[in-house]
């Protein structure tokens, strides 16, 4: 039986796709963004987190920080990031919410990067569709071909980062060139998926980068839309509960910031727009 390793579902969530969605995220990313706001998501292998703030002292823990005293913390302090879920059982967990998505919602997977866990992604993405239920893929991109070939049936659409453009400006800040990225993109738009691009704004790192994302997105082919996003901080008490290196970058992304980088693209004749006004 396929199992998937899941960080977290987030319910009610508008902001991950078209209507109300429900968002599953994968545990595992190839990239180690340096801005990630999901470190949780970054390991292929289950963790706990301890936030400080949390705890009561109560002993039940017993001052041990594992999977075991994550499911009896009565206050969350301990929390357990990955839980296995086969096909059926993870249908069956977001198909709860299948009254709320009423004709443009469903569900956004996720992560980390869900297709780097592609025969579950798959095989999951096939049983919401055989459901009738939305499924919106959101993804780095960098991942084999073959994985977008076997799931583009199944999707509505794919919500894509575009980080930069420059190869070596993308590996210093996520650790991998960008070409598989690229090419990826250009095959889906090649076979007419709808996309959506999501640029994060991350000021003092990829912001030169929006001119040639412009050119590259305006020669790619057809892309609804092109969403900037703005960089915040708000994860460094994550990975301060995971015990992992804040990365996170010194920089703030205002709104202005956002909207110079949204009019930018607009003169590429892009469906450009400030993510930071649809929230």
């Amino acid at each position: 039986m396929i199992k998937g390793l899941i960080s977290g579902i987030k319910r009610m969530e508008i902001h991950d796709g078209d209507g109300l969605r429900t968002t599953v995220f994968f545990k595992g990313c190839p990239l180690k963004c340096i801005w990630c706001h999901n470190p949780e998501s970054i390991s292929f292998e289950k963790q706990t987190a301890f936030f400080e703030q949390k705890c009561i002292h109560c002993g039940v823990c017993q001052n041990e920080r594992n999977e075991k005293s994550a499911k009896i913390c009565p206050t969350d302090a301990l929390h357990l990031y990955g839980t296995e879920y086969s096909i059926d059982e993870l249908t069956a967990e977001v198909l709860k919410d299948r009254s709320f998505f009423g004709l443009t919602g469903g569900v956004t997977l996720s992560g980390g990067e869900c297709l780097a866990q592609p025969e579950f992604a798959v095989g999951l993405a096939k049983r919401l569709f055989d459901l009738e239920i939305s499924v919106y893929v959101d993804t780095c991109g960098y991942v084999p071909q073959k994985t977008f070939e076997q799931i583009l049936p199944y999707t509505d659409c794919f919500l894509y980062d575009v980080k930069a453009i420059d190869k070596e400006l993308h590996k210093i800040f996520t650790g991998q060139s960008n070409e598989i990225i690229l090419e990826n993109l250009q095959y889906l738009l090649n076979m007419g998926a709808k996309l959506e691009i999501r640029y994060p704004l991350i000021k003092g790192c990829n912001d030169s980068e929006c001119e040639k994302i412009g050119r590259f997105l305006k020669e790619a082919g057809e892309i609804r839309k092109v969403k900037v996003l703005q960089y915040h901080p708000f994860a460094a008490s994550r990975y301060k509960a995971l015990g992992m290196e804040n990365t996170l970058p010194h920089s703030e992304t205002t709104f202005e910031d956002v909207d110079k980088a949204v009019n930018i693209l607009k003169n590429y004749n892009l469906n450009a727009v400030n993510g930071m006004a649809e929230d």
